[in-house]
């Protein structure tokens, strides 16, 4: 009777953290997400072990040693099994997808209140309907020699693309599970873990093949094909599970561990920047651009409408080339710092102004106009930094935590003119007052 129980026993506890070991719940408890790891790690091991006691127990029942009606613990294992592999990420519920099919716009199946996450790639710009990603939340695509990957974690509304190389490859992707709702995959040829929140290894290191990230937006469908109406549009594979799926932000589902925050859990920010990023109070980019600093980079953040989108651009303009052409005598190097545009008549076309050379600069990142001595930028373009706005901060907070929330300046910076010329030009110290920083404190 003994043998029979412990083999029983063996199966059951093996198939149950086969089945259970990567819930999502468990991320809230004391080293949930060391069980959540090792849980998927030790999967195949645990199966094998499974499998093996319950070949034993019926080699005992064929042969007369035992009574056939032990087979009935078998059940459970059974169970267990099949909820493991028919329901969940692993069931094929969330997949990763390369070079996946697009549709022009006037193909697409989309709702005109449907969110999207855009992209511009190359020459081409795209959007991946919420609908889509929800299955497919690992999307790569190649354009020519440059490829790309995007992450999109539905319970933070969070979505990254960054660049990758040719060793990155969707077949070596799984979805494992959502822990504190953030994507969480396993890269099998590898053997390493990575968060889709941070796009970072779970020792917060940057995984292998992994490149730059890129710029990013959400909004409307409508709005999204009224700024690019040649637009391409992800659709789903024919593999791909079909059924009801979200179209709008979703608000975390899965519990979070105790945290304290200055705002709620679901309170709305922009993230600007990956690796070292800062948090906005995106509700308060309204009266002027917010210069400052993420991932070791000075960068602008600024809206041109109330309710347009956020845009964030590099600060840092002519950066020298490693290697400089011969010959070629490169621009000063310069860092800027923009207030609005409170003149238009001087700077027609001008979203942002350099408070320091009287520059104009267009919603585009381009310059537009400026004093004599700053006609030799002209030409130059700034480059878009990535940022990410109506992502979660308590989701944020958990998995940055040494992340800080900034406030956008309430009063813009003046560019005071020249008593003599007229010219917009402020004095050489003006420089961007750096505004206080406030944080909860860090959670772990």
């Amino acid at each position: 009777m003994v043998v029979p129980l412990f083999l029983i026993l063996v199966a059951g506890l093996s198939a149950g953290v086969v089945a259970y070991g990567t819930h999502p719940n468990w991320v809230q408890y004391n080293h949930g997400m060391e069980l959540i790891l090792w849980s998927r790690r030790l999967q195949w091991p645990l199966v094998a072990l499974s499998l093996i006691a319950c070949v034993l127990l019926i080699a005992m029942a064929i042969s007369g040693r035992r009574r056939a009606w032990w087979l009935i613990g078998l059940a459970p294992v059974l169970a267990l099994f099949a909820h493991r592999f028919t329901t969940g990420p692993a069931a094929g519920r969330m997949n990763a997808v390369e070079n996946p099919v697009f549709v022009a716009a006037d193909a697409a199946n989309v709702g005109n209140n449907d969110w999207v996450v855009g992209i511009s790639f190359g020459d081409q710009t795209f959007a991946y309907p919420y609908s889509v990603l929800y299955s497919t939340p690992i999307v790569i695509q190649a354009d020519h020699e440059k490829r790309i990957m995007l992450l999109w974690s539905a319970f933070a509304n969070r979505a990254l693309a960054l660049s990758i190389n040719r060793e990155v490859r969707a077949r070596d992707l799984e979805v494992v599970s959502t822990p504190a709702n953030a994507l969480l995959i396993y890269d099998g040829r590898l053997g390493t873990f990575i968060n889709g929140l941070t796009a970072q290894t779970m020792k917060h290191a940057k995984p292998a093949g992994f490149g730059s990230p890129l710029a990013t937006a959400k909004m409307p469908w409508r709005q999204w094909r009224a700024l690019h109406p040649e637009t391409r549009v992800l659709t789903l594979p024919a593999s791909a599970p079909r059924g009801p799926a979200p179209t709008q932000p979703l608000l975390p589902t899965w519990p979070m561990p105790p945290m304290k925050l200055d705002r709620p859990i679901t309170a709305r920010v922009a993230m600007a920047g990956t690796m070292q990023p800062i948090a906005v109070a995106s509700e308060t980019l309204t009266a002027a651009p917010l210069n400052t600093h993420a991932d070791g980079e000075s960068i602008v953040l600024f809206r041109e409408q109330p309710d347009a989108p956020i845009r964030a651009f590099d600060r840092h303009v002519n950066r020298p080339p490693a290697t400089p052409a011969p010959g070629v005598t490169p621009r000063p190097d310069l860092v800027l710092t923009f207030g609005p545009n409170l003149s238009p008549h001087k700077h027609p076309g001008a979203t942002l102004v350099d408070v320091d050379t009287g520059s104009g600069w267009d919603a585009d990142g381009a310059w537009i106009d400026g004093p004599k001595d700053a006609k030799n930028m002209k030409g130059t373009r700034m480059d878009r930094f990535p940022i990410d706005d109506g992502v979660y901060w308590g989701v944020m907070k958990y998995w940055y935590p040494d992340a800080l929330l900034e406030i956008a300046p309430a009063a813009p910076i003046a560019v005071q003119p020249d008593r003599d010329t007229g010219e917009t030009t402020p004095p050489a110290h003006r420089r961007t007052p750096r505004r206080p920083r406030t944080s909860a404190p860090p959670t772990r």
